[in-house]
This record gives structure tokens, C-alpha cells and sequence, in this order.
């Protein structure tokens, strides 16, 4: 599923601003963003999730994201397909991944999220398998950026 098999109520730049949330708060909560990092978030989002670059330049814009709080993030992601949903977990995870480490508030943002959507531990492991394989991707010399 990608983001053009949403329902017609909902816009995807919508549910990009939920990706982008997702996505900075696990940045944050990893303590930087490197230019990979950056560069993969965006990627991802129009690669994976299927998102326009119109849906990424409108989900970014302050008026469409900076009232958007954690709780949002949280109940927005709830809401979507759970295979969805799964696939923004999964760019989450791959976030965290690019450099080969999770810091506590990492794991605990991956927790909220997977709380959120409601996904069984077989399902977890299987979004942190897909994430380690991307990020791998990322960095296949094991270089820093």
C-alpha cells in the first residue's frame, strides 16, 4: 500500500506531516541529524511511502507541522492502514539505524510508535529487520556523514 491507496478523507500531505513528525522526533531523540539521515528521511518518504515532492514541501511547512504535537503524531499514525502505519515504523527505525546505534529516547519513541499501531512482536521484528537492511544501504563502507 502506498499513500495513493489512502481513502479520499484523507489528504497525503497529511499523512507526510505525520511521517515527518515521526521522523524528526526520532532524529531529535537520537541527539543530531547527519546529512544521510537527512537525505534518507527524505527519500524514503517519496520512495517507499509513495509521498509527491508537493506532499513533502507542503507537510514541511511551519503552518502544516509546528502545532503538531507528539500526541498527534501518535493518534495520526493509529489511524492509518495498519500496513501503512508499519511502513512509516520501519523509516523510523531506519532513522535511528543509520548509525549503528540507538540511544534510550530512540527506543522509547520506537515503543510509542509500535504501541500506537498495535503491531505483535513478530511484526515489530520484522519492521527492525527491514529498517537494519535499508540503513545498511546507507552506509555500506560503514563511512560516517
Amino acid at each position: 500500500m502506498s499513500v495513493s491507496d489512502l481513502d479520499t478523507t484523507t489528504n497525503s500531505h497529511e499523512v507526510a506531516t505525520l511521517w515527518f513528525l515521526a521522523a524528526r522526533t526520532m532524529a531529535v531523540a537520537g541527539g543530531e541529524l547527519p546529512t544521510v539521515q537527512e537525505a534518507a528521511t527524505g527519500l524514503y518518504a517519496q520512495a517507499i511511502l509513495g509521498f509527491s515532492e508537493f506532499d513533502c514541501q507542503k507537510a514541511k511547512l511551519p503552518e502544516q507541522i509546528d502545532n503538531k504535537t507528539l500526541i498527534d503524531c501518535l493518534s495520526g499514525v493509529r489511524q492509518l492502514s495498519k500496513e501503512l502505519a508499519e511502513k512509516i515504523l520501519t523509516g523510523v527505525m531506519m532513522i535511528s539505524y543509520a548509525d549503528r546505534t540507538m540511544t534510550p529516547l530512540e527506543v522509547r519513541w520506537a515503543s510509542m510508535l509500535a504501541s500506537a499501531i498495535e503491531v505483535t512482536p513478530d511484526e515489530f521484528q520484522k519492521c527492525c529487520i527491514n529498517a537494519r537492511v535499508i540503513a545498511s544501504m546507507l552506509r555500506p563502507q560503514g563511512g560516517q556523514s
